[in-house]
């Protein structure tokens, strides 16, 4: 079961594209060739910070994480974590045959007062293929 992330709108994000499957072989001579195993890139990156955070929101994080088996299944991204971002650009992470996300790690939760946190999370995403 794909189940999107929450609706959450982050204070932070920083997204990277993924790669080309290349690999560069170079001789002693110096002379150097590069090989394709693919025309699709893979690992796409998209970090997500969320300053102040109630509880409430902190269990709808922690819960998807859980839902998802830290990371095991992959799902998609709202609308809410790209806002602000260029409409071509938003279509293009989000799309049904996009990318699908899953975790890089557990959330990160730092405790700023009684009931309120700072998450951050990253994401590796692959496309849907």
């Amino acid at each position: 079961m794909s189940r999107t992330f929450p609706a959450i709108k982050p204070t932070s994000r920083e997204f990277t594209m993924g790669t080309y499957p290349t690999k560069t072989y170079r001789s002693l001579a110096g002379t150097t060739v590069k090989r394709s195993y693919g025309n699709k890139p893979s690992g796409y990156q998209f970090s997500a910070g969320f300053e102040n955070i109630g509880d409430t929101t902190l269990e709808q994080i922690l819960d998807h994480y859980d839902d998802t088996s830290g990371g095991f299944t992959r799902f998609a991204l709202p609308p809410e974590l790209f806002a602000g971002m260029d409409n071509a650009l938003r279509t293009r992470i989000q799309s049904p045959n996009g990318i699908q996300w899953e975790y890089a790690g557990a959330p990160k939760v730092q405790s700023v007062f009684i009931g309120i946190s700072s998450v951050s999370i990253d994401f590796i995403g692959e496309l849907n293929v």
